[in-house]
């Protein structure tokens, strides 16, 4: 399974470096691929009684791992942004 997604990513890696399929940046297939995982996956936890059944655990987990990782998020972006990042000059 594995060597199908890198083959994928390499293929679609070596299209937009060749400018194919310029016309999918009209129908922005990001958005409608994320849109559509994320379907599936609702549909899938929705599907799965054993989850549904420990899903105020996991909530409490997962709140506990969103929060940290914006905070993560925010303090590397801070620290990059401040010693990294040189400014633009006009």
């Amino acid at each position: 399974m594995m060597v199908g997604i890198l083959i994928a990513f390499s293929i679609g890696l070596f299209l937009g470096l060749k400018g194919q399929l310029k016309w999918l940046k009209k129908i922005k297939p990001v958005l409608w691929s994320t849109v559509l995982l994320l379907f599936f996956m609702g549909y899938e936890i929705g599907n799965d009684d054993v989850l549904i059944f420990q899903i105020k655990e996991i909530g409490i987990t997962a709140l506990y791992i969103a929060v940290f990782s914006i905070i993560g998020s925010v303090l590397f972006t801070s620290i990059y942004e401040k010693f990294f990042k040189k400014e633009k000059t006009k």
